[in-house]
């Protein structure tokens, strides 16, 4: 996945993508203790997971497996900024996986 697939790098997390033949998007979130105790991962991780349900059409036209790793900050920074961070690492991947694939 981290080797084959795409990565755009945001202030509060990296996001990783990697097309595949299903026919729906995956998600999968890396938390580490870097970031905080048990409560600080869980709230990025619940965090992320929203912002993935609330845009998923934004990976259109693309089936993709999806991992987000999360950065110190991301379980508190505000929500406008996260969504903000989320949406512009989704906009570069875009970029990225159509001029891959032109080639």
């Amino acid at each position: 996945m981290y080797e084959r697939g795409k990565k755009a790098r945001g202030v509060h997390m990296v996001v990783f993508a990697l097309p595949t033949e299903r026919d729906q998007v995956r998600l999968g979130i890396t938390a580490t203790r870097r970031i905080g105790g048990a409560v600080v991962r869980n709230r990025a991780r619940r965090r992320i997971r929203e912002l993935f349900r609330l845009h998923r059409t934004a990976w259109e036209p693309w089936t993709l497996d999806t991992v987000v790793n999360c950065r110190i900050g991301c379980s508190v920074v505000p929500w406008a900024e996260l969504e903000r961070d989320f949406l512009r690492c989704v906009e570069i991947l875009k970029h990225r996986l159509g001029r891959h694939e032109r080639q």
